[in-house]
């Protein structure tokens, strides 16, 4: 790939990436916004939580590229909010790992529903054939981030 060509690739994942992510998660329900709309960490932490189990803070941090200091409020509102609980380690009592709750992982499913009919309703104006290309090319993307970054 030519420097001209690599210049339009980073123009377009710095460009579209952020217009989609604000076309998906905009235009929500002001009254669903209030009980849903929390931050991206917390949804990332929460997601992380369910589907890889009981980790510890430093674990999900680096996981999720969220600097300790930043990861110790967002663990306390998890906690607060009954999302999650501090579990010591069994093995080393000086680890703290975390682990989700039913409700957290009750709260994580209803939201899903909430942004399912978001996006649903965001992507209305597309037809069936457009529908079928923007899956086809977000497959393609998915396969080649995860070759670019392979532990996810």
């Amino acid at each position: 790939m030519n420097e001209n060509d690599f210049e339009k690739l980073v123009d377009n994942l710095l460009i579209y990436y952020p217009l989609l992510y604000r076309k998906i998660k905009t235009s929500m329900d002001p009254e669903k916004s209030l009980k849903y709309g929390k931050t991206d960490g917390y949804y990332q932490i929460l997601g992380t939580l369910i589907t890889r189990g009981s980790l510890p803070i430093s674990q999900i941090g680096k996981e999720l590229h969220i600097s300790k200091p930043n990861m110790t409020p967002l663990i306390d509102k998890l906690v607060k909010d009954k999302m999650v609980t501090r579990i010591r380690s069994k093995e080393d009592r000086r680890v703290v790992n975390i682990e989700i709750t039913e409700e957290g992982k009750n709260f994580l499913m209803e939201a899903r529903k909430v942004v399912e009919e978001n996006i649903k309703e965001n992507l209305s104006n597309l037809n069936d054939e457009e529908l079928e290309t923007l899956n086809e090319s977000l497959e393609s993307i998915k396969k080649l981030v995860l070759k670019i970054n392979p532990q996810w």
